[in-house]
């Protein structure tokens, strides 16, 4: 049985990318719904799944399809809804246990300064700009941060971040401006416009767009799931990342 590269052709742990599902889901369907992104850049990077620590009811279209992938999870308890504020604040305790499950799966995969990026879907695309704004704040106020993220995509992910911190200045939101991020959504999506609200939030010469046929899903075709990753390789190289060889390359 064929597996993925982890390393390149230098010996060293390729790239990681933390991959955050959406709410009312879970690592398995998100593993699914990516497959599509994995087969494109699976020599480039490597995935690595966290699974929120909130258990609670299925999300949107998550039944009937996976019904047999429960039981489903939460990044935080709130259930925000479109355009009902530009602030989401989070209770330490709820950043504590979801800090508890990243920052294990990142452990057990090579470590935090091994993670090149963040893609999330939907819950987890609000949550990708409360890492990062949190990253580049620690960075600002304390001159580093333990976090060591280069960029984020989010797909299907609305305004405002997911913040994790209990009190939010809307200020801060400019950092989001000096990491390149990937913004993503079906053209049917019912959050698309808060969707482009999160794009402009950080537009920049580095923010990349596209949108695709479709609803609140990732890209269902493989020229869209191209297109996709064409664009996160141009965020990965914005951040100052190299085209990479993985060590079962031949030619």
């Amino acid at each position: 049985m064929a597996t993925r590269p982890t390393h390149s052709h230098t010996g060293k742990l390729l790239p990681a990318i933390l991959m955050l599902h959406g709410g009312g889901s879970n690592s398995t369907v998100f593993k699914i719904q990516s497959r599509r992104l994995i087969w494109n850049l699976e020599k480039q990077f490597r995935f690595v799944f966290a699974q929120a620590p909130i258990e609670g009811t299925a999300g949107f279209g998550m039944l009937p399809v996976f019904a047999s992938c429960a039981p489903f999870y939460r990044w935080v308890t709130r259930r925000f809804k479109a355009g009902e504020s530009d602030v989401e604040a989070t209770p330490l305790a709820e950043v504590e246990a979801l800090d508890r499950v990243i920052l294990d799966a990142m452990e057990a995969n090579g470590g935090v300064d091994g993670f090149a990026g963040i893609i999330g879907f939907s819950q987890g695309a609000r949550l990708v700009p409360g890492l990062l704004l949190r990253q580049k704040i620690q960075e600002r106020d304390f001159g580093e941060s333990r976090w060591k993220f280069k960029f984020g995509v989010m797909i299907g992910g609305p305004s405002p971040p997911i913040s994790l911190a209990e009190k939010v200045d809307v200020n801060d939101y400019d950092l989001l401006r000096h990491v390149p991020t990937v913004h993503a959504w079906g053209r049917d999506d019912h959050v698309k416009p808060g969707c482009v609200e999160m794009m402009k939030m950080c537009e920049s010469d580095n923010c990349f767009q596209m949108d695709f046929a479709g609803g609140h899903h990732l890209p269902l075709t493989d020229v869209e799931a191209k297109d996709l990753c064409d664009l996160v390789m141009a965020a990965w190289y914005a951040a100052g990342g190299t085209y990479g060889i993985s060590a079962d390359e031949t030619y």
